[in-house]
């Protein structure tokens, strides 16, 4: 794997983990705050720190549509006020095959309780 995408995923990583919880976007009912924008996106909570690792071609959307570290959060019995999104956006020129291995190198790195392993197929 090229090094400038290692460094890009390093500088994705460190902005997600180290943006102030407080400036992290909040969770509402219709998720208006939520851009309409491509990127990297962290589940956080207050103190537990980062739950979830996706990429999105549309924030809001993603969201919209459901997320299912919500609801695990919601099993979990996690308030809602203790969630929120850390996000970072992506240009057309990344958006592509560069933000599943984004996204990869950057979950590698983290290893959120919420993402998923999927294992290797024999």
């Amino acid at each position: 794997m090229p090094q400038s995408l290692e460094s890009e995923a390093e500088v994705i990583l460190h902005t997600l983990v180290s943006t102030p919880f407080e400036d992290c976007i909040a969770i509402s009912k219709e998720f208006r705050d939520l851009p309409m924008t491509a990127g990297i996106y962290a589940v956080k909570h207050y103190t537990l720190g980062i739950l979830y690792i996706g990429k999105t071609r549309t924030l809001r959307d993603r969201f919209r549509g459901g997320h299912k570290a919500l609801l695990w959060a919601f099993i979990e019995e996690l308030k809602v006020t203790d969630i929120k999104i850390a996000f970072y956006p992506l240009g057309f020129l990344q958006w592509g095959q560069l933000s599943l291995e984004l996204e990869h190198l950057i979950i590698q790195a983290v290893d959120p309780p919420y993402n998923v392993r999927i294992p290797a197929r024999d």
